[in-house]
């Protein structure tokens, strides 16, 4: 009898092998190394067969299918699909494939170009249909076979029972347990199991002494319903720098000069220190989550954006809200396009009361791969603090050292060599990074000098989001720790403030702290519990009530009511018309090259003429109704302006 035959008419052995080359092939493409695919078998063959387990739980479906061969062929390619997908995803950055990448492909959509080429996309999309065909042979020539319910039923249980087990298993003895180090975990635990658990991990864990006595004894311990008077009162700037480190830190290269010089300066004069920061290579939106809301994100499910989760659909304590509360008006900026991430929706429901996306701006530079300059940036804070007369709380993000990095030389002005490299390829993408890095540092001594001269108290903190999406391990840094960047906190006026290494969730209590404002609960707990033993319990219950649980902090009712967020710090107004025979220029104020016309409802062909004037091929009818509209790849409206009639 054939090996072929005797698989046939043993379905369940079948699905074993398969299940143990499909886990084998996924590792290999994961690890992106066929040694450390085997040696991930070799070294851990429990994690090896429970990642097996999985799988096969999925292919053991087939046993009770007609069409058995047909349903084993599509399990595993899906299962050999997301292999590849995550090995080409790691190539761009550090973070593995996680299911939360599937809800913010909307997100990557409008960035795709800058990282695939046209024939790479192309590639994909022949790929693609290749498959589908593939399917469609598959079912006009795959037998069928009689299902075997009895095998499939004791199959599929006796694996969920095994599946079941070995998850309660490694949960107790932490074998496979920790998510705080996603790249590690799935280098640790498989990708699988990782994958498998990203599809169902959201939100966060209830802890086991979750009750009311529980969080009324962390609210009496921070004094939660006593707020105290400000010592003082500054417009606070925070900057989120785009993947900006230290460079110098790294072990075995040199530059030919200091690629942030200003940084280093401020370093040496203010305070500063450390931030651990929650991802490497990607993920700007969790340490923005992090910094905005104190909220510590390993406590949320395995790879979770709540961006994309929990705060699609509901409000967020915030430092937006617990400044708003002693007056602030709090402002989002961000040099590229509003919809990404989702912040044109998810900055109301954090309290902003402004957020100025790239479609707001005028005058922008593009770095050679796309993304926008960030000496646009001053303007706009400046634009902020001035667009109130009471305090200003200015929440800014950068874009310009994002990856991916080309590894083909694409400028010839670039002035900062780097030297260690064997590799010219990786030389070249890392040359390119940090001299984009040297233009954000220019940026941040542009802003630190215009703020200085600022006739108001301005605080201004500065940090690095995350590191680059180079192969960086903590063996390359003389720090250690691939997760830390680092925070420097500026003022215009003596303040003083001690240094001190912090994590990300605990920035924004940390400068409040220094002001005096203990607003917030969260805020309270960082402020209060830091150095207590009890810090890390109360924080996990808090989060967990606030987020997922019965909000027993707010009596059962959550005081933040989603802002009226305002796109652009002054609203786009149309203010006239000037008609000629085959064109019209449409006057006022708050243009960019992102704003389009639109004429008794449809979008017409506009040029970008200044800040005051568009221009419009459109023989326009007296009585015509006229708006523009600020526009996200001229797809997406992020606002509209006042409708104005055509005389």
């Amino acid at each position: 009898m054939s090996l072929i035959r005797w698989f046939d008419k043993h379905p369940v052995y079948q699905c074993v092998s398969i299940s143990i080359l499909l886990n084998l092939l996924v590792e290999i493409l994961s690890r992106r190394s066929v040694i450390a695919g085997f040696g991930f078998l070799l070294e851990n063959p429990m994690l090896f067969f429970y990642n097996v387990a999985i799988i096969l739980l999925t292919l053991s479906i087939s046993v009770a299918c007609k069409r058995r061969y047909f349903f084993l062929i599509i399990v595993s390619v899906v299962w050999l699909g997301l292999g590849i997908a995550n090995c080409v995803l790691l190539g761009f950055r550090t973070t593995p494939l996680a299911a939360i990448d599937f809800q913010i492909l909307s997100s990557v959509a409008s960035i795709i170009s800058k990282y695939l080429s046209l024939g790479n996309v192309l590639l994909i999309g022949v790929a693609a249909v290749v498959v589908i065909v593939g399917f469609i042979i598959a079912w006009r020539k795959t037998p069928k076979r009689k299902p075997r319910y009895g095998k499939a039923i004791s199959a599929i249980s006796a694996i969920a029972i095994i599946i079941v087990f070995s998850t309660s298993l490694f949960s107790r003895t932490q074998a496979a347990s920790g998510f705080g180090n996603l790249a590690d975990a799935y280098k640790e635990y498989g990708f699988v199991y990782c994958f498998s658990r990203s599809l169902v991990d959201q939100g966060i864990d209830k802890p086991s002494n979750y009750s009311q006595t529980a969080v009324y004894n962390v609210l009496r311990d921070i004094n939660a319903h006593k707020q105290q008077e400000p010592k003082v009162k500054p417009n606070i700037v925070l900057v989120e720098l785009e993947s900006f480190f230290d460079v110098n830190y790294l072990r075995d290269l040199s530059f030919s000069k200091n690629p942030i010089p200003a940084f280093t300066t401020l370093k040496e004069s203010y305070p500063h220190g450390f931030l651990t920061v929650p991802s490497i290579g990607a993920g700007t939106a969790n340490t923005e989550f992090e910094i905005l809301t104190g909220m510590d994100l390993s406590y949320f499910g395995a790879g979770e954006y709540p961006y994309k989760t929990v705060l699609k659909k509901q409000t967020c304590e915030s430092i937006c809200y617990n400044l708003g509360e002693v007056g602030y008006t709090n402002h989002a900026i961000h040099n590229h396009e509003g919809t990404f991430y989702q912040r044109h929706a998810v900055f109301s429901n954090l309290g902003f009361d402004t957020f100025t996306s790239l479609e707001y701006m005028n005058d922008v530079e593009f770095t050679p791969n796309g993304w926008a300059k960030d000496d646009v940036l001053t303007e706009q804070v400046l634009k902020a603090l001035n667009s109130t007369p009471e305090q200003d709380f200015v929440f800014t993000i950068s874009v310009q050292a994002h990856g991916r990095y080309p590894r083909e030389a694409v400028e010839d002005t670039q002035d900062i060599k780097v030297s260690g490299f064997e590799e010219e390829k990786k030389q070249v993408a890392f040359e390119y990074f940090v001299n984009q890095l040297s233009e954000t540092d220019a940026f941040i001594n542009d802003l630190v000098n215009e703020l200085e001269d600022y006739d108001e108290p301005v605080i201004l903190v500065l940090y690095g989001d995350h590191l680059p999406s180079f192969d960086i391990e903590n063996e390359d840094l003389t720090h250690g720790n691939r997760f830390l960047t680092e925070y420097v906190i500026w003022n215009n006026f003596d303040m003083e403030v001690p240094s001190d290494d912090i994590y990300a969730y605990q920035l924004g209590a940390y400068v409040l702290e220094q002001c005096g404002i203990n607003n917030g609960v969260l805020t309270k707990i960082h402020q209060e519990l830091r150095t207590q033993d009890n810090y890390r319990d109360a924080l996990g219950l808090i989060e967990y009530d606030l987020v997922c649980g019965e909000q027993i902090t707010y009596s059962g009712v959550n005081p933040h009511l989603p802002a009226k967020l305002q796109m652009g710090t002054s609203a786009t107004e149309v203010t006239g018309i000037s008609r000629g025979v085959e064109q019209a220029l449409i006057y006022g104020k708050g243009f960019t090259q992102w704003s389009h016309v639109f004429v008794d409802g449809d979008k017409v062909e506009t040029t970008f003429i200044n800040g005051n004037t568009l221009m419009i091929t459109e023989d326009l009818r007296p009585r015509a109704t006229i708006f523009v509209a600020q526009m996200v790849a001229g797809k997406t409206i992020l606002s509209s302006s006042n409708e104005y009639l055509c005389p």
